[in-house]
């Protein structure tokens, strides 16, 4: 299945799967760079904008939540059919770019045409939070399952991330867990 119509497939179940508890978008640019001008002011006119070209990368898809009249990005999937190296370099760079501007933003692959997670992923690796191999997904029930799955996870994590940062939630305890499984396995649906 081509990129384009899997990214069509997996934002159509993510729209029907969250209702009105996020928004979907595609194609949406945020900031990998803000800078300073000579004043030390912002030099951004609209931090509420980006534009692709303007300090900022497009995404294939990016989960926002409506703040106070604000779209706040919360999530980004980014789509292949397969992964490369060079895929793996570029997005792991993009999310850490992004991740700067957005200490709250949780980033991942999702690689259409693959049933496994190649091991030049956790070679490779720095950035992205998840990837998943999602051949074996491309049922449409499915496909709204794992969307549904997905992103409540990195929601939760997200909001979680903003409490930490944003209203000084201390921690005291802290664990990168790393997941071995098939999506689907106990208590990620079936």
């Amino acid at each position: 299945m081509k990129e384009s119509a899997f990214v069509k497939i997996f934002e159509e179940a993510a729209k029907e799967a969250l209702g009105e508890t996020a928004i979907v978008k595609r194609g949406e640019s945020l900031y990998y760079s803000l800078s300073l001008d000579r004043k030390l002011c912002l030099s951004t006119p609209n931090t509420q904008k980006p534009k692709r070209g303007s300090s900022a990368f497009e995404t294939d898809i990016c989960i926002f939540e409506r703040k106070e009249m604000i779209d706040f990005p919360r999530v980004v999937i980014e789509f292949k059919e397969r992964i490369t190296t060079h895929d793996i370099l570029t997005y792991s760079a993009k999310a850490g770019k992004h991740k700067q501007i957005y200490p709250c933003l949780r980033y991942g692959l999702l690689a259409s045409e693959l049933d496994s997670i190649p091991g030049r992923f956790f070679t490779h690796n720095e950035s992205l939070d998840f990837f998943i191999a999602a051949k074996n997904y491309k049922e449409p029930r499915r496909v709204r399952i794992l969307a549904l799955q997905l992103i409540e996870r990195e929601l939760k994590i997200s909001k979680t991330l903003e409490e930490i940062h944003f209203g000084g939630k201390k921690v005291d305890y802290f664990c990168r867990d790393i997941l071995f499984q098939k999506f689907n396995k106990k208590g990620n649906g079936a």
